[in-house]
């Protein structure tokens, strides 16, 4: 393979005109600066051309004479200029190209030349511009369920557990990234369901290949938190109260001086007594039974508060880096647990807490030794200590009411802790040539490990309780990336897995547990490729096909200390992806913009990891499950009207079936083409907006808003096994209203949630808020260097 990357070479570096003496030369930028990589510039008369580098950089030779310099990229309107190159003299032009994109409600992609490039990329992927968020109460989660094709799943208020549904993929089967790091062994205390909306720049979404850059063992996409980096000086502070006593804040604060060095801080805070009304059956304790009907409860016990602070320290745009930064991530979380993953099980003294701290390294030089090598480092390392505590000998209903019961914890008795250690490495090398040939090498290394602090806290545990759980990854990425022309790429990439997993398996073979340290190694490799062309300006195609590996997360082979069993023979998983995208964009009149985007996926996996649920308990694990197919889509529309109305929605469509036949001992199963259970397949999105400019004073703005979510009913158990229990169909409606004044210093915004107070579900008939009401207050400053 590295030689058909080198073949490359030869041509395209002598492949210059002998017989010119003269050269055109410039850097191509947007109106604020940032240099645009990948535009396309021609000389008319003669129709010879080339792209931008990476540095916005440019270099045309031709004959003496006039031409028209003609420069366009996807957004922004073309430029022209009338140029006469002379003799044995190079001519210097500096571009700048002005943006047409229109900034959408919401969920819209942003106009700089970062996200540019994301979207002209053969990766199908929505860039999420959270910037038009910050106003909200919501958090990255929230954000991430607007998107066409992704689901987000929680089992209750703030605070809960949330998982990532991403075209047929759940859970863990999506990896997270902050920044290009994988987020894996940050635990509860700093995860998408609680961190807010205003420490990210930006949302990345990529739906299938996911770029070697990340490095990461996804399997059916990721999602890359970009976080601020600006060089600028600001403040950004905020707090919001809200329905069920909850409150949250937020501080972000950057500065940067003349001569580089750079400090910035994120903290904020959520707290919440989640108190919420739920409609479920009154257990009758000294009988054990169930009443007939349902009826009204109100959450007792599930307050919930996390805090975090994440600082850096370092210097930007040096000569020997463009970014060098020291950083610190300390998190801390206590939570109460009302009820397991059936809604039929209450707890009333049930917790967890979670500590965590993180340093990190992060060093990044464009042009490193030499022009168009780029190198990223990035270092972190995470030690967590958690608690799950289960003491009292009760058992209790939803009114409240307890009785005693033999024995100790209401569940499984603990107040053991644990001390959890994770550590990874990212290092990503790029090098382009002449603005055609891309070449990306990336290593991802993971380390985590944990193990039981408090050996005397459990009479119930087993010798398997207090052995070394361990796993480590490395996954080594290498890609090429070709760009004939400005409206075709293609790219082709490996990745090779190494995994080693070492913890407890039970090997009992009678009545009594026994439980052996074992080690487990996996080497595989994966690979793939992904093209997109422009048929027009307006209108992309995409395509793309992966073989993909993902490999069993901490959660899945460890468990989660509290209600989720680990199991550590789980196998990795193996997909083929296959993938479609087309996409229209275009702007009529100046004055209306309208945007489709349609999407088509195809997922044949082996050794399907499922999360599954024990019914008498409410515990969770996971098992390998063995093939499983998907086939869906997505299709998005929206459209704009003098960037005041704005109106959009999705839909998306996922079948997700049982195609294994036999069990491991031979037998026909009876669900053989089921819809696997407990997997939404058909929901959508619809949001409207409309935008009041200067209505008291210049530079106010009045915004009204509505959203829309439907899920449709799914099965909760296998369908032919009588599982006729389905979640049912819902409808949920919000609305808002933000007022900015002084160009958006000082704001307010006002959220009415589920206002026909729907019950809404997620898993497992596990209940979510009612309606719910939030008022936010937010000040920004900010110094343009």
């Amino acid at each position: 393979m590295i030689a058909f990357f080198l073949c490359f070479i030869p041509s395209a570096i002598f492949a210059k005109d002998e017989h010119t003496h003269s050269a055109i030369k410039g850097v191509v930028k947007d109106e604020v600066g940032d240099i645009i990589e990948a535009a396309s510039i021609m000389l008319k008369e003669i129709q010879k051309g080339t792209l931008s580098n990476q540095n916005g950089k440019f270099h045309l030779r031709a004959k003496p004479g006039k031409y028209t310099v003609y420069v366009q990229f996807l957004g922004y309107k073309p430029f022209e200029k009338q140029v006469t190159l002379t003799a044995n003299k190079d001519l210097f032009i500096n571009i700048k190209l002005e943006d047409t994109s229109y900034k959408l409600n919401e969920v819209v992609v942003e106009s700089k030349s970062s996200v540019q490039r994301i979207k002209e990329s053969a990766l199908n992927v929505v860039a999420i511009d959270t910037k038009a968020l910050y106003n909200t109460t919501l958090d990255i989660s929230n954000t991430l369920g607007k998107v066409s094709g992704i689901k987000i799943r929680e089992v209750g208020g703030v605070g809960s557990d949330s998982q990532i549904s991403l075209n047929g993929f759940t859970g863990k089967h999506i990896k997270i990234f902050m920044d290009g790091v994988p987020m894996e062994g940050s635990g509860s205390s700093f995860q998408v369901n609680n961190i807010p909306i205003n420490i990210a720049e930006r949302i990345e979404v990529y739906k299938g290949v996911v770029p070697v850059e990340f490095g990461g063992d996804a399997l059916g996409g990721a999602i890359n938190i970009v976080t601020k980096k600006t060089s600028n000086t600001f403040v950004d502070a905020s707090y919001s109260y809200g329905s069920f006593n909850t409150h949250k804040s937020n501080l972000s604060l950057g500065y940067t001086s003349k001569k580089g060095f750079n400090f910035s801080l994120n903290a904020y805070q959520n707290y919440s007594d989640n108190d919420y009304k739920i409609k479920s059956r009154y257990l009758d304790l000294e009988t054990g039974r169930f009443s007939k009907e349902e009826r009204w409860f109100k959450r007792f016990h599930d307050k919930y508060h996390n805090e975090a602070i994440i600082a850096k320290v370092g210097f930007v745009n040096q000569k020997w880096a463009d970014r060098f930064l020291l950083g610190v991530n300390i998190s801390n979380e206590s939570a109460d647990i009302q009820n397991a993953n059936l809604m039929r099980i209450v707890y009333g003294g049930k917790k967890r807490k979670a500590k965590a701290i993180s340093p990190s390294l992060t060093y990044s030089k464009r042009n490193l030794f030499t022009p168009n090598l780029h190198l990223t480092v990035n270092a972190h390392y995470n030690k967590l200590k958690s608690q799950n505590i289960d003491t009292l000998a009760r058992q209790y209903n939803w009114a409240g009411e307890y009785i005693d019961k033999p024995g100790k914890g209401e569940s499984q008795y603990s107040r053991a802790k644990y001390d959890n250690e994770n550590y990874s490495a990212t290092a990503n090398l790029s090098y382009s040539l002449l603005g055609k040939h891309y070449f990306t090498l990336n290593d991802v290394y993971t380390n985590f490990q944990r193990k039981t602090a408090d050996k005397a806290a459990d009479e119930t545990s087993n010798e398997g309780t207090f052995m070394r759980r361990v796993n480590t990854k490395n996954v080594v990425g290498l890609s090429y990336k070709f760009r004939p022309i400005a409206a075709w790429n293609i790219m082709g990439f490996v990745k090779h897995y190494n995994t080693k997993v070492k913890g407890p398996v039970n090997v009992s073979t009678g009545t009594t547990e026994e439980f052996q340290e074992q080690e487990r190694s996996s080497n595989i490799t994966g690979y793939g490729f992904a093209t997109t062309y422009h048929l027009t300006s307006d209108i992309q195609l995409k395509a793309s096909f992966e073989q993909a590996y993902r490999l069993p997360s901490e959660r899945e082979l460890f468990g989660d200390e509290a209600l989720e069993a680990g199991n550590t023979t789980l196998k990795p998983e193996n997909s083929k992806n296959f993938n479609l995208n087309a996409s229209y964009d275009h702007t009529f009149n100046n004055i209306h913009h309208l945007s489709l985007d349609a999407g088509f996926i195809y997922r044949k996996t082996t050794d399907y990891i499922r999360r599954i649920i024990e019914q008498r308990l409410g515990g969770a694990s996971s098992i390998n499950h063995g093939q499983v197919n998907t086939i869906g889509g997505d299709f998005e529309a929206r459209y704009t009207f003098k960037n005041a109305l704005v109106i959009g929605g999705n839909i998306t469509y996922q079948n997700i079936r049982n195609k294994e036949r036999y069990s491991p001992s031979g037998q026909e199963l009876i669900y053989y083409n089921d819809r696997i259970p407990n997997a939404p397949y058909l929901f959508s999105n619809l949001d409207a907006s409309y935008s009041f400019r200067n209505l008291i004073d210049k530079g106010d703005l009045l915004s009204l808003g509505y959203n829309m979510r439907y899920v449709h009913e799914f099965y909760r158990d296998w369908e032919s096994e009588g599982g006729d229990i389905t979640i049912p169909s819902q409808l949920s409606h919000d609305i808002n209203l933000t007022y900015s004044l002084k160009n958006g210093r000082y704001n307010i915004a006002l959220e009415a949630n589920n206002i026909t107070d729907e019950i809404m579900y997620d898993n497992y008939s596990l209940q979510k808020p009612g309606r719910n009401f939030s008022m936010k207050f937010r000040y920004f400053f900010f110094k343009n260097k």
